[in-house]
């Protein structure tokens, strides 16, 4: 068994059944994001721009079908650009021309985003900007500055609204110990706590590959990293068919002033 932190879908369904995928992809949190946008913000129009990489032309693929599917008009889903791109003025000038709602950068790398933003800001755009990976506040900050504003990201999954005083105990010893804590970093905290867990529920599962995968099927236990009752559990098989992730709580920020502030918080089965 092996949990990676990567999306594509052939890791998880069948006839692959040893990965467990350790956070929400972005096929997952794009659809909400842009139903959350649809819902309360009115996005009707919107357009998607990619490195030329494998990872991130896959992830707008999938917003682009996820998009449709939600019956929004897409006015841009081919333009893209070299990730060592530094000026994006004439990647997204005809993209503002198209005056989007929503302008997704799809798979952006930290250090592109704040340069897209502040370039699509100055070429006047002044609708939604959003990503289904996560970001860094502080590279936002030092980029993009005020232009990152409002800018839409998923974020780690807990938050200081829904952490348990054990999280928020642990990120306290780890800013000592480090320096600084990534809000990203709250994604990764789950798998190790779900492999003792499972074993736990399981001591055959130890040495047993079989075992681990039959005990995750019925798999429940308390979460420790969040207020009230919420519960460990693999989930997946709307996505995968079969229960190989591991249910973490979708946590989608919007950026303001130099941090994160949860816009919402959802989450997969």
């Amino acid at each position: 068994i092996y949990f990676p932190y990567a999306f594509p879908k052939a890791l998880y369904q069948k006839p692959a059944s040893n990965a467990v995928l350790g956070m929400i992809a972005n096929y997952q949190s794009g659809p909400a994001i842009y139903k959350y946008l649809k819902e309360n913000k009115g996005v009707k129009k919107i357009a998607f721009v990619a490195a030329n990489e494998s990872d991130p032309l896959s992830q707008r693929d999938s917003g682009v079908e996820a998009a449709k599917a939600l019956g929004l008009e897409v006015v841009a889903q081919n333009d893209t650009y070299q990730n060592d791109t530094r000026d994006f003025t004439p990647v997204l000038t005809p993209i503002v021309a198209l005056k989007p709602d929503l302008l997704v950068l799809s798979g952006v790398a930290p250090a592109n985003a704040p340069l897209l933003i502040r370039a699509a800001r100055e070429l006047g755009y002044e609708g939604l900007i959003s990503t289904e990976t996560a970001q860094d506040a502080k590279v936002l900050e030092e980029g993009a500055g005020e232009y990152a504003n409002g800018f839409i990201s998923v974020g780690g999954a807990s938050t200081p609204e829904i952490a348990s005083d054990e999280m928020k105990e642990f990120v306290t010893r780890y800013t000592k110990m480090f320096g600084e804590y990534n809000d990203e970093s709250n994604t990764k905290v789950y798998a190790l706590e779900y492999i003792l867990d499972t074993l736990k529920a399981n001591p055959a599962a130890i040495n047993d590959v079989a075992e681990f995968k039959k005990t995750m099927d019925s798999f429940t236990a308390p979460n420790p990293f969040l207020k009230g009752d919420a519960k460990l559990s693999y989930v997946g098989a709307t996505s995968f068919g079969q229960k190989r992730q591991l249910s973490v709580p979708m946590v989608v920020n919007e950026y303001k002033d130099g941090a994160f502030q949860t816009l919402f918080v959802g989450s997969v089965d």
